[in-house]
């Protein structure tokens, strides 16, 4: 990855961030309850900050483990039973606490892309969706990951 990339990586970061904090900021209890996914369960728009907390912080922990050497994650992992369960375990963190977290998370994945050296951004292994990917490839999807998610949250609370 070139300084340049490298650059846009971390400002789209920084900027998608800025984006999520200043969009959950000022919600009212029953926005925070506002349901944006019905799939096999309703996902809230605290749930979806519970899903990106956990989702963040297990990213950075899969690119130090492929960083190191590691293959990633096991070929029988599944994302969705992954996913429903860290949402599950986290019901209890009131949104501050979450808030705490989701900063705390941007700030060590920040310290982790500056960490690296130029033959680690291409280091791949197993993403929770099976693909393998490069380091690279996996802090393109934290910042996608947001943005998508971000979208959707502006969706179900417009209606």
């Amino acid at each position: 990855m070139t300084d340049e990339q490298k650059h846009a990586l971390i400002t789209q970061l920084q900027e998608t961030r800025q984006e999520l904090l200043a969009l959950l900021a000022g919600l009212t209890d029953e926005e925070w309850e506002t349901a944006v996914y019905s799939e096999a369960s309703d996902w809230t728009v605290a749930d979806l900050l519970r899903h990106l907390v956990g989702a963040e912080s297990s990213m950075t922990r899969l690119m130090i483990l492929i960083r190191d050497g590691g293959e990633g994650v096991p070929e029988d992992f599944d994302l969705n039973r992954w996913n429903a369960r860290v949402v599950q375990k986290s019901k209890e963190k009131p949104v501050t606490d979450l808030h705490t977290e989701i900063v705390q998370n941007r700030a060590q994945l920040l310290s982790f892309i500056n960490s690296l050296t130029d033959d680690d951004w291409e280091k791949k292994g197993r993403h929770g969706s099976g693909q393998v990917m490069s380091i690279a490839q996996i802090c393109q999807i934290i910042a996608d990951h947001e943005t998508t998610h971000m979208k959707d949250m502006r969706t179900a609370l417009a209606n």
